[in-house]
């Protein structure tokens, strides 16, 4: 186990832990930071106007999905296999497999391919807002004032779906934390039930 920071890496191979893991949840802190507050890590791309500060909060909307995305995928194939032998070690019988079917269980690979289904939804109706001609869909619109100056405004769309994409990514990281990919800077402890390492962690997700 690898400690960097407040988040320990499980994984054998330290270089793919870091290189893979602890990259995409820095990759969707900073995606979802910017979605936040409009402002990249680069001091020189630092929004100058309102408008600017509008725009790259919608960018890093379009990057929270992108990043949650790109987690769920590098983290699918350990997933699957730990669900796999779950459900196989739950289901013995040919009987208790074809009553249980795998696809149809509840497990952690399977709903990490719902959140992903989830996401392309997310993607798609911001694709189909930017093409479509109604103000009603739009994430970002745009208000001409008196003067003729136009100006850009979050509708919200914009805030309901990065509310929801908080929420996706808390269950992703709660699949993680379940799968021993990731923990949260909680030292186990023989007194504690796993249950409630796992409600602990949660919590510092929700207070970071």
């Amino acid at each position: 186990m690898e400690n960097i920071g407040n988040v320990n890496i499980y994984n054998p191979d330290k270089q793919l832990s870091e290189q893979i893991t602890l990259r995409n949840i820095l990759r969707h802190s900073l995606a979802m930071s910017l979605a936040n507050d409009g402002i990249p890590e680069e001091k020189e791309l630092a929004p100058k106007t309102p408008n600017e500060r509008v725009s790259q909060m919608f960018k890093g909307l379009n990057l929270v999905i992108s990043a949650q995305q790109t987690t769920i995928s590098d983290a699918l194939g350990v997933i699957y296999v730990n669900s796999n032998n779950t459900w196989t070690r739950n289901n013995k019988t040919d009987e208790e497999r074809q009553e249980n079917p795998f696809k149809e269980d509840d497990n952690d690979y399977n709903e990490l391919n719902a959140i992903l289904s989830f996401l392309e939804e997310q993607e798609q109706r911001i694709i189909e807002a930017n093409i479509s001609k109604t103000f009603a869909d739009d994430f970002v619109w745009e208000k001409q004032s008196h003067d003729g100056t136009m100006s850009l405004q979050l509708s919200p769309h914009f805030f309901k779906m990065r509310s929801e994409l908080r929420e996706s990514w808390k269950d992703i990281y709660t699949i993680l934390i379940n799968n021993k990919i990731v923990s949260n800077g909680v030292v186990h402890d023989e007194g504690l039930e796993d249950k409630q390492i796992e409600d602990e962690c949660l919590r510092r997700i929700v207070d970071s």
